[in-house]
Order: structure tokens, then sequence, then C-alpha cells
């Protein structure tokens, strides 16, 4: 093989003698797959560390003696939490669950329906 067609040895393969390739379109959109894949994985991990930067940390409740004042420090840590979370999932949603999710399975949809039938 040459090193144009290793490049594209993912979606190529030799039958017999002969080396069949993939249309150029199918390509591309693998490509396109992956780089929408990739950018998915990219926001995943920022929205994560986000979350990590933004989550409280838990409250030393040594000092406090009297047990409705822990229970008040402990409750506030919750709702503290709970809105660390909420920050992150609803910047989750629309960035990839509305926005990148449906482009990433039109995209893989359109190369593996183009798989299926002859490109004429």
């Amino acid at each position: 093989m040459s090193d144009k067609q290793s490049e594209t040895i993912d979606v190529n393969g030799e039958v017999g003698g002969t080396t069949v390739q993939a249309p150029f379109v199918q390509r591309a959109g693998l490509r396109l797959a992956l780089g929408v894949g990739a950018l998915i994985a990219l926001v995943t991990v920022v929205l994560v560390a986000f979350l990590w930067s933004n989550y409280p940390s838990p409250p030393n409740t040594d000092y406090i003696r009297d047990p409705a004042q822990a229970k008040a420090v402990i409750e506030n840590f919750k709702i503290l939490a709970d809105l660390a979370v909420k920050n992150a999932v609803d910047l989750f949603h629309p960035i990839v669950t509305q926005a990148l999710l449906p482009e990433f399975t039109a995209i893989l949809g359109y190369i593996f329906a183009k798989s299926g039938r002859d490109d004429r």
C-alpha cells in the first residue's frame, strides 16, 4: 500500500489483490464524526473540571458542639453541592445533548447509510 492509502486504513480493505477504498464523501464524514466526537469529549472534560473547581469542600464540623448548628451547616453544604452539580448539568445539556450529539448521530447515520448501498 502507498502512504496515501495507509492514511485511510480504517475504511479501506483489501480483497484478493484489489484494494478497496471508501468514497471521498464517506471518508470526509468519518473525519467529521471523529472531530465532533473529540469535541464532545473535550466539552465533557472541561465541564467535569468546571464542576470539580466549583464543588464546595466539606464543612469541618469538629468545632461545632450544637447538633442543630451542625445540621444547618451540613444542609448548607448539600445546597451548595447541589447548586454546583446543577450548574454543570445546565451547561452540559444545551451544549452536548442538544447541539453536538444530534449532529454526531446524523453524521454517523449518513456514513452507515452510505456504506449499505451503492454510490451512483
